[in-house]
């Protein structure tokens, strides 16, 4: 901390460090709100349809998120970055109160794709706000600014899952759809704020409105940074989806009230977030300032890979819970903050268009992939035992610990490579 406000002290970290700040309050309202969208619509969803039908509506997810790239990245090219950021909260607000406008009226069909948003416009902007990050701080920056400012980020959902936890049964689940939409307006103003302080990213004249196409997808090659971070970031929704389905069965089984699991949802994504947002503002910034980025991406999956590996042998909800909510504890946190670093000294097409398919598309296409398989084996009648979910998410998190191997040697060789430029 006492870093943190040294550097907000000069005026090279008045201008960063706030910006980016903004970008963490803006990110706290909109986080708050997809909290009001992801336990509400996974309650609802198992109102209207079995679990065993939600891996069918999750491989419909690369499917949104490709068109939705693919707008992005034309958006991206005719508006610039600040603008683009700001129609994408616009839309996704109109998507979420449209939904629950019609939401009694259309249906378990409507649930059905409404699932399917909330799986997909979420890690769109929240790739966004990482891209604004990336390229308003310097390496140095963000080992200190990066906890923080996820930290700010998980404060939303912290307060949300709050929310949801202590008021689903007395207001009821239909209405969060509509609190979600009305939190992205202070997320909008905050996000726009953030933009004026620090200023619009702009690309190279080479890589300036789209002229390289508007995915730039070649850029993956010429960085292999890039590429192993979309391996990697495949092998952890492998993991983190697995440890969902088998979690969601679990508490199917266990509770039956859509609101006492609506609550049970709130209650849980309360945990994680709190969990999270005190390894954002008080242990993440220590880990990355004293250890390598090779020990802290090595040891996350080490420790998902135990997890995994205890719930094949124990295979009881409050294990589940565990092994879920170590996953996404760290992958908020520790990983996300570590992550974002690889990418401050890479192009502005890196940044801006290729994260978007290394981060947020595979984040989704692994997770389709993973309820795609699942659902071919039900399509032919072939049970899936229980001990597969857990142990196919442990071979993936063994995957991902070799994987960050390579990664970080990648790393060290585009930082020597700068150095010398």
């Amino acid at each position: 901390m006492s870093k943190l406000i040294e550097t907000l002290k000069s005026e090279r970290g008045k201008k960063a460090g706030i910006a980016v700040l903004l970008s963490g309050l803006s990110a706290m309202f909109f986080f708050c709100g997809y909290e009001f969208v992801r336990s509400p619509v996974e309650s609802i969803f198992l109102s209207y349809w079995d679990a065993t039908a939600k891996p069918y509506a999750v491989a419909f997810v690369p499917l949104m998120m490709a068109a939705i790239i693919f707008g992005y990245g034309i958006m991206l090219s005719k508006l610039g970055a600040k603008k683009s950021m700001l129609a994408s909260m616009v839309l996704s607000a109109t998507v979420l109160l449209l939904s629950w406008l019609f939401l009694d009226k259309a249906g378990k069909w409507l649930v059905f794709l409404v699932l399917i948003f909330k799986e997909s416009y979420v890690v769109i902007i929240s790739e966004q706000y990482w891209s604004f990050i990336n390229s308003t701080l310097k390496d140095s920056e963000s080992r200190i600014f990066n906890g923080p400012v996820a930290g700010l980020a998980a404060v939303g959902p912290l307060l949300g899952g709050f929310i949801i936890a202590r008021y689903a049964s007395s207001i009821g689940t239909d209405y969060f759809l509509l609190f979600a939409a009305l939190s992205i307006i202070p997320a909008f103003i905050l996000a726009k704020m953030a933009y004026e302080r620090g200023g619009e990213p702009k690309p190279s004249e080479e890589e300036k409105g789209g002229k390289k196409g508007h995915l730039h997808l070649s850029v993956i090659w010429e960085h292999k940074t890039v590429l192993f971070i979309a391996l990697i970031i495949f092998s952890t929704q492998v993991v983190a989806t697995l440890l969902d389905f088998r979690w969601s069965q679990l508490v199917q089984g266990a509770i039956s009230s859509k609101d006492t699991r609506t609550a049970y949802f709130g209650l849980f994504w309360m945990k994680v977030n709190l969990f999270s947002a005190v390894m954002q503002f008080l242990i993440t910034p220590i880990l990355l300032h004293h250890i390598s980025r090779r020990i802290i991406l090595m040891v996350i999956p080490a420790v998902h890979l135990t997890a995994c590996m205890v719930l094949v042998f124990v295979p009881s909800l409050a294990v589940a819970s565990f092994a879920f909510f170590m996953f996404k504890g760290l992958d908020y946190s520790l990983f996300r903050a570590t992550k974002e670093t690889l990418y401050i000294p890479l192009p502005y097409d890196v940044r801006y268009r290729a994260k978007q398919v290394a981060d947020a598309f595979m984040y989704r296409f692994a997770k389709g992939s993973t309820a795609t398989a699942l659902s071919v084996f039900g399509l032919y009648g072939i049970a899936v035992l229980p001990a597969i979910y857990p142990g196919v998410a442990a071979l993936f998190a063994a995957l991902w610990l070799v994987l960050s191997y390579p990664l970080t040697a990648e790393t060290k060789t585009v930082a020597r490579e700068l150095k010398a430029d």
